[in-house]
């Protein structure tokens, strides 16, 4: 049983050259590539457990010494993903969804392809398999279930002794087991961070020559040297079905896991002073249920700003239609992008199509752009006396909605509506 905390990232052993050869992938940075799905559980101090979300995730790890850039993941469902730059693990992630269901349909089974340039300047295709093995049947193990004991006794969350080692154990991992290939096991993942978020013990990683826990392994110690009065700390354990593979001389990895995460609380009075929030800092991007400030409170928002894309034809006239017809206030003024305000805080943008724009231009652009006014007949008394402006709908009162409103449609085919809250 592994029981060593060391998170060691050392050069990966040499490959026969038969091996390199046949696949034509050789790569010196790579430690090894990861994809996978997987579930995210909260469990509370009674043992119960909630889920949080279902998960699409890929990484690249890096040997120590090694780099990685321009990574990306593409596959025909989905658009090209890509990976944030880092020095050891480069991530990309999926959305958060409710169902398994919902994740299979955005991120199907299937190939992923892997681009990225190592130190050398190669640009690296490795390929990943997210397969089904049993039969559509989800692969994605049961979460475990997560024990705390001091002096061989069960624990309570909530009462931690920060002058005692900590074991952590975990419900048996029934799905995991011995590698067909040979490379390597079933994998199990502990890892411990403080309020912070800040991760300060990990049970390792394979493919690097140091310790890590596989499915045959049922706990931890956690020295009291990690441990500090007056202080909430967060665990997590995670069971990971893995499908092994090399492409040349590169390790990957499909995986299908669960993820727990449980808080617990130390004993006595804080003296390290790390100014915890109510809330702990999410240690992990799976834990959607916390942020990065240590609250769920979501930040004030400024202004707003409606981005309408136009055809080059048609952007001119856009341009004289918001401006000058409209006569709104220009606050940004560039070739291919400009702004106007509708309020202080509300403004509409008129964007030229680009190479570098985010949107087409569409010839039915199913987008309205509704401007909200308590004098709405007065405005559109002006409309009626403006140049180059259609009426799409007269004024009117609504009997669906308390609006009255009438529509005009810009020079880019967008609707543009102006209502006034009868209520």
């Amino acid at each position: 049983m592994l029981k060593k905390w060391i998170l060691s990232f050392l050069i990966f052993p040499m490959l026969s050259l038969a091996a390199c050869a046949q696949d034509g992938v050789n790569s010196d940075d790579t430690q090894f590539l990861v994809i996978g799905k997987t579930a995210n559980y909260r469990q509370d101090i009674t043992g119960a457990q909630e889920m949080i979300n279902y998960h699409f995730f890929a990484e690249i790890f890096v040997k120590e010494g090694g780099q990685v850039t321009n990574g990306t993941l593409s596959n025909a469902a989905i658009d090209k993903m890509s990976f944030a730059d880092h020095s050891s693990v480069l991530e990309t992630h999926g959305g958060r969804y409710n169902t398994e269901a919902d994740l299979n349909a955005l991120y199907p089974n299937g190939e992923y392809m892997f681009e990225y340039t190592g130190s050398n300047g190669q640009t690296l295709n490795v390929p990943v398999v997210i397969s089904d093995k049993d039969d559509g049947k989800t692969r994605i193990p049961a979460s475990p279930i997560i024990t705390l004991s001091q002096n061989g006794m069960v624990v309570s969350a909530t009462a931690i002794d920060p002058e005692l080692d900590l074991e952590i154990s975990w419900t048996a991992f029934v799905e995991g087991g011995a590698d067909e290939n040979g490379f390597v096991d079933d994998l199990i993942f502990a890892v411990i961070a403080n309020c912070q978020g800040k991760k300060i013990s990990h049970s390792g990683v394979p493919f690097g020559g140091g310790a890590h826990l596989t499915y045959a392994d049922k706990d931890v110690t956690i020295s009291k040297e990690l441990l500090s009065p007056g202080e909430v700390f967060q665990v997590s354990v995670e069971h990971a079905v893995m499908d092994t593979n090399y492409v040349g001389n590169v390790p990957t990895i499909a995986t299908y896991a669960s993820t727990s995460f449980l808080d617990f609380n130390t004993l006595g009075e804080n003296n390290v002073g790390l100014n915890c929030t109510p809330l702990p800092v999410q240690m992990d991007k799976g834990q959607t249920d916390r942020s990065l400030k240590g609250t769920m409170d979501l930040p004030k928002i400024d202004e707003q700003i409606t981005m309408l894309y136009y055809s080059a034809d048609d952007f001119d006239d856009a341009v004289q239609f918001y401006s000058k017809d409209l006569q709104l206030k220009t606050t940004f003024d560039d070739e291919w992008v400009k702004i106007y305000a509708l309020t202080d805080t509300a403004f509409v943008g008129v964007v030229k199509e680009s190479d570098g724009g985010f949107h087409k231009p569409n010839k039915q652009s199913a987008v309205m752009l509704s401007i909200v006014s308590k004098s709405v007949d007065d405005w559109y008394g002006a409309i009626l006396n403006a140049k180059n402006v259609k009426i799409e709908h007269e004024i009117y009162n609504s009997s669906t909605a308390p609006i009255r409103a009438f529509l005009i449609r810009d020079p880019g085919g967008y609707t543009v509506e102006f209502f006034q809250w009868m209520k």
